[in-house]
């Protein structure tokens, strides 16, 4: 095809571009197609958590959770995974605890080997106890295994033994309390304790083995009905994050 061109100048060059776009078609040619400018995204990191300010209990990712208090401000948080922050203040006595709860069908012997692997952030000001903790019934037991603790160490009571339970050295003890609150209302009770010698906020405990250190002293234990890490404050304040909880049970 030929174009013919009477006028120079402006025409020209337009007549020119067109001769050149014609040739390309019928080359096959085209123009690249430029890339579309796609509208800038922004991600942002989410993060579904409940928070508690008073007393509940229920589960989140295969953990059983609760908030128990009898007076003052406390806030739990649960990060999922068994983790969760807290915090406490002007209360009397205050439990924050996340692991299983059973149903009180079997003894710590028939359920196999416990474990329970943690990391925690524990800023206490005053009395308080980062510890595994729970209850068994027939007989109604309150356990503790006593990890760090803040101005004071518990229980205040004489060792009825002294055991090596993987790399620590722990304290038992044996402590009741009178009317007062349990799993099953206002009962008198024994306490079992394990109190390591020295404190530390990381480790894996392996649980059957102080319940094997309770019993050679004497200690009886019920149907297990708990097992829980467990930050708990009493008559003082502070914080705590929960970074690592894994509880296993291997029969």
């Amino acid at each position: 095809m030929v174009f013919w061109v009477k006028k120079e100048g402006s025409f020209v060059k337009k007549y020119r571009y067109l001769l050149l776009l014609l040739a390309l078609l019928l080359t096959g040619c085209t123009p690249e197609p430029q890339p579309e400018t796609q509208p800038e995204t922004t991600t942002v990191a989410t993060e579904t958590s409940t928070v508690i300010t008073e007393n509940q209990l229920g589960s989140v990712d295969g953990y059983d959770y609760e908030l128990w208090k009898d007076s003052g401000t406390t806030e739990m948080t649960l990060t999922g995974g068994g983790t969760f922050t807290c915090s406490w203040s002007d209360i009397n006595n205050a439990l924050f605890r996340s692991g299983r709860k059973f149903d009180c069908t079997k003894s710590w012997e028939e359920m196999g080997t416990i474990t329970v692997d943690y990391s925690a952030d524990y800023y206490p000001v005053g009395n308080s106890y980062l510890c595994i903790y729970g209850w068994t019934r027939e007989p109604l037991v309150e356990y503790y295994v006593v990890q760090s603790w803040g101005n004071w160490r518990p229980p205040g009571a004489e060792a009825i033994a002294t055991v090596d339970i993987g790399d620590s050295t722990y304290d038992i003890y044996k402590t009741q309390r009178i009317n007062q609150p349990s799993i099953d209302g206002t009962q008198t009770f024994d306490q079992y304790w394990s109190v390591r010698k020295g404190k530390r906020t990381e480790d894996t405990i392996c649980l059957t083995d102080h319940f094997e250190a309770w019993q050679e002293a004497g200690l009886e234990l019920g149907k297990l009905y708990e097992v829980a890490l467990t930050v708990e404050g009493y008559q003082s304040s502070g914080t705590a994050k929960i970074l690592r909880n894994t509880l296993t049970v291997e029969p």
